[in-house]
């Protein structure tokens, strides 16, 4: 297996095969932390982290729950202007289980229009429609549907905790989130590295109304603070990380966070970025990874990552 000392060989094995661009990352370890980066890039570098925008927009939900504003039994459609009837509870947004497809109904033709940006110009008037359609139909649904992985679901989950506190997501992101963990750089804004798929360079993506599902920039800086903060958790922290429901053997999730051997992980990828953050509570140890490739999943800075934090 790959040990945590490997890791930086592997990072720049990764780089000098060309599999990838550049790597910046973090490694945690109890109380040490180093951060360093591999290619044209540095640590404040800053990348599109994808779908790992999903694990904070379940740690702004468990802020919210913490803090009295939601419930995480609260029907999804009641958030929305002028309600909709609906069995969907946040809960199920934030672990996969709504029943909603992986994106909004409609989004593809669009989408095909703007291949290089699909999200772009999705507005908050689509997602209302979408979200209208979908939760309304899922009427008479008993329970949880089985876990199913979903843009949609978390673009409007994001979007619903704006609506429960009064306060735009992304500005309710940097309220309750990165200004108070103190990380300055992740953002939904700002120009990140030159991305690239396949060895080609590519724009970034805007998510739009549906930046709660894969919205945020961030560093390898800020990685750093965000597993420091992973490793001591507060009572938001441990509301997120606790396993909700099964999706598989050996494998749960929470708020957000997947549980998997006794790793508790997120990844993303966009268009030309793929991301990881992953660590293990009771080995002390975390990594993350940004770099400024992507492909067919899984990412290749993924396996490395893994390995390091169950080995």
């Amino acid at each position: 297996m790959t040990a945590t000392a490997d890791l930086p060989g592997a990072f720049a094995s990764l780089v000098a095969s060309g599999q990838v661009p550049s790597i910046a990352y973090a490694v945690v370890a109890d109380s040490d932390v180093t951060v360093d980066a591999v290619g044209p890039v540095a640590v404040d570098s800053l990348f599109e982290i994808g779908s790992v925008t999903k694990a904070f927009t379940g740690l702004l939900l468990a802020d919210l729950v913490a803090g009295g504003t939601v419930r995480l039994a609260d029907r999804a459609g009641s958030y929305l202007p002028g309600g909709v009837d609906s069995p969907v509870t946040l809960l199920q947004l934030a672990t996969h289980t709504s029943g909603l497809p992986r994106l909004p109904p409609g989004f593809w033709p669009r989408a095909l229009l703007h291949p290089g940006d699909p999200y772009a110009g999705y507005r908050e008037s689509r997602l209302l429609r979408a979200a209208r359609r979908s939760l309304a139909s899922a009427v008479g649904t008993a329970g949880a549907a089985p876990y199913s992985y979903s843009n949609f679901g978390y673009g409007l989950l994001g979007y619903l905790l704006g609506r429960a506190a009064g306060e735009p997501y992304e500005a309710l992101v940097a309220d309750r989130l990165t200004g108070p963990l103190g990380l300055t750089s992740t953002t939904f804004g700002g120009q990140p590295v030159p991305g690239t798929k396949r060895g080609r360079p590519v724009s970034p993506w805007h998510l739009g109304a549906l930046s709660g599902c894969g919205g945020l920039r961030s560093t390898a800086t800020d990685m750093a603070s965000l597993l420091v903060a992973c490793l001591e958790p507060s009572s938001v922290f441990g509301l997120s990380f606790e396993p909700r429901a099964a999706i598989g053997p050996a494998a749960a999730i929470g708020l957000g966070w997947h549980h998997q051997h006794g790793v508790i992980w997120h990844n993303g990828m966009t268009g030309g970025f793929s991301a990881m953050v992953a660590f293990s509570p009771s080995g002390r140890l975390g990594i993350a990874a940004l770099t400024n490739a992507a492909g067919q999943p899984p990412s290749p800075i993924e396996r490395p990552i893994m390995e390091a934090v169950t080995g």
